[in-house]
């Protein structure tokens, strides 16, 4: 999609085919898209050691296992405490010389006083190893050089996401990294999933406030379709299509 635009009739979307479509109604449903790594043969490893979520599901590729998260944010700290119940060891590296500011004081304090949790702070991963799924990493300290082997079967790559939401032109309000804000964080009352925009909804992770979890969007997608419903009856009965 190129783009989104109010127009008399309602909205209209814009195409990379070149058509476009008119609509009175409209669920964004565009995800988010990971950050990754920029290291060799971490394609052949997402879903065979590598993860971007710490859920029960991913916890078994390291129960009683080394594992390593990479991030230095609350959702790397909250990893690292779920994955602290059943893994042996849990090594976390830091690109920066600390945790203070991308983690809260509480968590971080959490962290380092954690017997089973290990922080490699200027480390970053430098290469993965395996076959048919990962066995081990090579992290490198940025600040000496060493480069280091860690065993492991999992790593949660742990460095944030990135909202879809340019094709939406400035016609829905969204929040400092491009999520958008729905609901009571909105002006409008209708549904939790009604954007600031009428006739947009979002629904999954693309919402600022989502869970970020496959469920949870699946649930969202299905209530949703009574908030379009009851959008589209609040219209004059000669508009609606």
């Amino acid at each position: 999609m190129l783009g989104l635009q109010s127009s008399a009739s309602g909205l209209k979307l814009d195409l990379d085919d070149g058509n476009s479509v008119s609509t009175r109604a409209l669920v964004v449903a565009s995800g988010v898209q990971y950050r990754k790594l920029k290291v060799d043969r971490l394609a052949d490893f997402e879903g065979k050691g590598v993860f971007y979520a710490a859920t029960e599901l991913e916890a078994r590729f390291c129960r009683n296992r080394e594992a390593v998260i990479i991030g230095a944010g609350n959702s790397a700290g909250q990893a690292a405490m779920y994955l602290a119940e059943t893994a042996s060891q849990v090594h976390v590296l830091v690109r920066g010389a600390t945790l203070s500011e991308s983690m809260s004081d509480y968590l971080s304090h959490r962290l380092l006083a954690h017997p089973k949790i290990k922080l490699h702070f200027k480390t970053e991963i430098a290469e993965f190893h395996g076959g048919d799924s990962l066995e081990s990493i090579f992290a490198r300290n940025s600040e000496s050089g060493e480069l280091y082997q860690i065993d492991t079967g999992a790593v949660f790559i742990m460095i944030g996401a990135a909202a879809f939401t340019d094709w939406l032109g400035g016609l829905v309000a969204t929040d400092t990294r491009g999520f958008v804000l729905t609901g009571q964080d909105t002006d409008n009352p209708h549904s939790p999933f009604a954007t600031s925009c009428p006739g947009v909804f979002a629904i999954g992770d693309v919402r600022a406030s989502s869970v970020k979890r496959v469920a949870s969007a699946v649930g969202e997608g299905s209530v949703v379709v009574s908030a379009v419903h009851g959008y589209l009856a609040r219209l004059k009965p000669n508009s609606q299509s």
